[in-house]
């Protein structure tokens, strides 16, 4: 084996423990994930178990990198929107991330995703799928404005959009830092590690205010008429 051989062998090691790294990183459920969905869906009434949660952010994590969005930026979505609950809210809107079953058909013919077989109502019961296409939306908005903010208004798009935004890009930041700061403290491999915090945090969030003091969920609501709500009027589900 040449020199050019050995170095080319070298770097596929190293790429396959990264590789290998990531996935042990990102197979479980982090801490911080599993205390904030425990957290919200009790105030929702609802227990969570263990098998629930790392279904979840198995979930999340796999759409979100599918799509090319922060996990940590849907897991805040499905937070401020439904607690990580199957809710359906005010003006119709279904599921973990309050879509409305007219606006999931105007994405299906947009970005030529799969229409469910058993109807729009599946939205509710079926987070799956609920979260693809809420992920799936919210990566062609950050395409087309170009930034987060103007992303998550257009995604909103009631009356205190602006607000909405900044609430969603505050909760972001705090899971962000969470998830870098638990990724960090992890034993294993830490050049693994910097290399993956390294390529999340090319991703940044733009806002003019972020402030927890300032905005609240319980100061913010949207205006149901269009596309997500934060409002729940009816019955919780699981």
């Amino acid at each position: 084996m040449n020199i050019r051989e050995s170095k080319i062998s070298r770097f596929l090691v190293l790429l396959s423990a990264i590789f290998i790294f990531s996935v042990i990183a990102f197979a479980q459920a982090p801490s911080w994930f599993k205390e904030a969905v425990t957290k919200k869906r009790a105030g929702n009434g609802l227990k969570t178990s263990n098998e629930f949660v790392e279904d979840l952010w198995s979930t999340i994590y796999s759409i979100s990198s599918k799509y090319e969005v922060p996990p940590t930026l849907i897991a805040a979505v499905i937070s401020v929107e439904s607690n990580f609950s199957n809710v359906k809210g005010s003006g119709g809107v279904l599921g973990m991330m309050q879509i409305l079953p007219s606006t999931a058909k105007s994405i299906s013919e947009l970005l030529g995703l799969e229409v469910p077989k058993n109807g729009w109502d599946e939205l509710l019961t079926n987070y799956r799928l609920n979260i693809t296409y809420g992920t799936a939306y919210i990566s062609y908005l950050y395409k087309k404005y170009g930034m987060f903010q103007k992303a998550l208004e257009a995604y909103n798009n009631g009356k205190n959009k602006a607000a909405y935004a900044k609430l969603i890009i505050g909760q972001y930041n705090k899971y962000e830092k969470l998830h870098q700061k638990e990724l960090s403290e992890k034993p294993q491999n830490n050049f693994a590690s910097s290399e993956i915090n390294e390529k999340q945090n090319t991703t940044s969030i733009e806002a003019t205010d972020t402030s927890e003091s300032v905005l609240s969920e319980s100061s913010t609501t949207s205006n149901h008429t269009s596309i997500f709500g934060i409002l729940y009027q009816n019955k919780p589900g699981n």
